[in-house]
């Protein structure tokens, strides 16, 4: 999982990360307080770059507030943990 771009971010912000073998991934925003806000990727994908958008909004749709918040990739048996700013 590479850091977020841009950061801080407003309205969007690309997620990239690498897999060096056809895997299981979890990529799943959550807030300080350890809330799930939104999940984006639960799916086997191929090894490779692979990008995904996040667009500010948590899994009903609203947008978030301003805030720090975590983006967590679970591939495998690796685990990745990167802070994003979300700044209005």
């Amino acid at each position: 999982l590479r850091q977020n771009y841009p950061n801080p971010f407003n309205p969007a912000t690309g997620l990239r990360y690498e897999l060096p073998k056809d895997s299981q991934v979890l990529l799943v925003i959550y807030n300080l307080h350890g809330q799930v806000i939104r999940t984006l990727v639960e799916a086997e994908r191929k090894a490779g770059f692979h990008k995904v958008t996040w667009d500010g909004r948590n899994q009903a749709g609203a947008a978030v507030a301003s805030g720090i918040y975590l983006a967590r990739l679970e591939a495998g048996a690796v685990v990745k943990v990167i802070k994003m700013s979300f700044v209005k």
